[in-house]
């Protein structure tokens, strides 16, 4: 005698449903423009806070050089968020009205974080428009700066850890950025001083246990920070960050500011001598 088994042959059993596709992020594609315009448009004329359809143009151009980043919905398959500038620069983030509050603001900004990564850009640097923006920006790890022209720019640093030599030597490290008026004013106080754990490998180098980054933001009346490196209480450097023999020793540029992952001790005692400024007239 057979016994049942409630389990039905394959030809009987119901179809699955079919699955929504998932929702991405990618790279903007013509159709896409249109879909954008459309809603900015709708949008507009609803008067819906916080809408940039007057940065039509912009939007257009961030297309064309393939740096506009898009939501697509996975039910509608249609975009419904953008953003441009990378957070690397101020930019435009915006999401249809019908899809604010459910996460796909923080989805782009981890996007363009992962992404700034990748580029070893370590600095991040908005304005947030409208104003009402800022705790969302907050949110998202960055801190607010007092603009000078009324607009509320903001930063952030994406830090970097690295594991130091087993066979290394503990080295003490200070590293100060100060404003150009170091190169000739010595009472001039730092905006930045890092002291981060650092060890000396056998080939003469300083290695960092943590990145150090200096914002340009910190030092927004100039755009040329002095930088001082000091190891085991000897300077190496103080001078101009942007300069030649300071990219020797290891300070490296970024778009936003300048980092340094380690000094190259060697390079300094190779030299005739260190660079080190002394305080002179104006």
């Amino acid at each position: 005698m057979e016994q049942e088994t409630g389990i039905r042959p394959h030809s009987e059993r119901p179809n699955p449903m079919p699955r929504t596709p998932r929702s991405t992020i990618r790279r903007s594609r013509p159709r896409d423009l249109q879909c954008i315009h459309e809603w900015l448009d709708h949008e507009e004329r609803r008067g819906v806070h916080g809408n940039f359809l007057c940065n039509w143009s912009i939007i257009k151009s961030a297309h064309r050089n393939g740096e506009l980043l898009v939501y697509v919905d996975g039910r509608t398959q249609r975009p419904v968020a953008f953003q441009l500038g990378g957070l690397l620069q101020p930019g435009i983030l915006q999401v249809h009205s019908n899809f604010r509050g459910t996460g796909i603001g923080q989805k782009l900004v981890e996007r363009c974080v992962s992404d700034a990564i990748k580029r070893d850009e370590c600095l991040l640097f908005i304005e947030c428009k409208p104003s009402s923006s800022i705790p969302f920006w907050q949110r998202m790890g960055f801190t607010l700066l007092g603009g000078t022209d009324g607009k509320n720019y903001a930063y952030r640093v994406l830090p970097k850890y690295f594991d130091l030599p087993g066979d290394g030597t503990p080295t003490e490290v200070i590293v100060r950025f100060y404003s150009e008026e170091r190169k000739w004013e010595e009472a001039v106080a730092p905006l930045l001083e890092a002291r981060p754990p650092a060890s000396r490998s056998l080939d003469g180098t300083v290695r960092f246990a943590e990145r150090v980054s200096f914002h340009k933001a910190l030092c927004p009346k100039s755009n040329d920070p002095v930088v001082e490196l000091s190891v085991d209480g000897r300077t190496l450097y103080l001078d101009k960050a942007k300069y030649e023999r300071g990219a020797e020793l290891g300070i490296r540029r970024c778009i936003n500011g300048f980092y340094i992952d380690s000094i190259n001790e060697r390079t300094a005692q190779e030299g005739l001598n260190p660079t080190i400024v002394l305080p002179a007239a104006k």
